[in-house]
């Protein structure tokens, strides 16, 4: 804060909110960080959660947008931090209308100390990212043609909160065929059919933080084309994985795996970053892409997940979450890589 030229900080993104308080009521709130104090701001629905979860602030009671409550300590401050990509127009319009304070709005001051993660949360990751692999081994068995795509998404929803998972990180995208070509296509009511290359992805939360792994299955006898695919991509994947480590810079990991994809023919079907960081969020910093020079640090928890897509033919797309090492990269999710056909006449 005083790096920044502030000498208080209003934290509106309830990830933030529970990474500095523990307070989990952070949509219906906020915190206010001054040198010497530190406050939640909330309605009284909260206030013995607060108690409860953050005994170490104190506790300030309003209604949104809780302008009465900060005109009660404004006095205590002159230049106020805002999260300028989260806080909404109507929100920064009132705080400019109502407090005689100058607003500073800032990007990432709570994000890039949450890049680098302390044990305990690693330990969430891990355990998210293994119920992930649990998944996986138990959908294969569920896998057969003519269910729906939307049904096996359905039921990895099911396993995932089955076997200790809040809720689902995103999303799940399960699709086959020609539907594979959709990075972040939405599972329907197309049936598996006998020879369907499908993609997984999906994951969970364990202790508020998030796993996420992505594999693709043959159904049946794949076509000679996807499975070269499959093993071009697969190949990649493992070069990305090779660069992971301390020291290197985000631009270089993608630029490996994008190089190789190029020689291969098929680095116009890649349309996405390698990878993304996540913790709290799905998605937070570093992203493994083009765009993006952060260098890796230890501890740092990213996906690589490079994809090939083909218009009207189909999709692969193979995904790990690793931890940063100093030496490499520890790899959490751990369900098995190779080609699997689901030999669903065995069934």
């Amino acid at each position: 804060m005083k790096n920044k030229g502030i000498d208080a900080f209003l934290v509106n993104k309830p990830e933030n909110i529970y990474y500095l308080s523990g307070f989990t009521g952070g949509v219906d709130g906020k915190l206010l960080i001054l040198d010497d104090e530190q406050y939640v701001i909330t309605d009284t629905r909260y206030e013995e959660q607060v108690k409860n979860e953050a005994p170490d602030f104190a506790l300030l009671l309003g209604r949104f947008p809780y302008i009465d409550s900060l005109n009660a300590i404004e006095h205590k401050f002159e230049k106020l931090g805002i999260e300028g990509k989260v806080i909404s127009y109507y929100e920064y319009e009132m705080l400019k209308k109502n407090l005689d304070v100058s607003l500073v709005p800032l990007e990432g001051l709570v994000e890039e100390i949450r890049m680098i993660k302390e044990e305990e949360e690693l330990d969430f990751i891990r355990k998210a990212a293994g119920i992930g692999d649990s998944v996986f081994e138990e959908i294969c068995l569920f896998i057969k043609p003519g269910i729906y795509e939307k049904q096996i998404a359905d039921k990895i929803i099911f396993l995932l909160r089955e076997k200790g998972c809040e809720k689902e990180a995103f999303e799940v995208i399960a699709l086959s065929g020609r539907n594979a070509s959709l990075p972040h296509g939405r599972p329907g009511a197309k049936p598996i059919e006998d020879g369907d290359m499908l993609t997984l992805d999906y994951g969970g939360f364990f202790g508020r933080y998030a796993s996420d792994m992505t594999r693709t299955v043959s159904v049946g006898k794949p076509s000679d084309y996807l499975k070269d695919v499959y093993f071009e991509v697969l190949r990649a994947q493992k070069i990305g994985l090779s660069m992971v480590k301390a020291g290197v810079s985000c631009r270089e990991v993608d630029k490996a795996v994008r190089d190789y994809l190029e020689g291969c023919g098929l680095g116009e079907y890649f349309v996405h970053s390698t990878g993304h960081g996540l913790g709290l969020e799905i998605h937070e910093n570093p992203a493994l892409s083009p765009h993006c020079d952060i260098i890796l640090q230890e501890n740092m928890v990213v996906t690589v997940e490079p994809g090939v897509y083909v218009p009207g033919t189909g999709g692969v797309r193979i995904e790990d979450t690793v931890i940063v090492k100093q030496d490499g990269c520890e790899i959490i999710t751990r369900a098995d890589k190779e080609l699997r056909i689901i030999k669903w006449r065995d069934i």
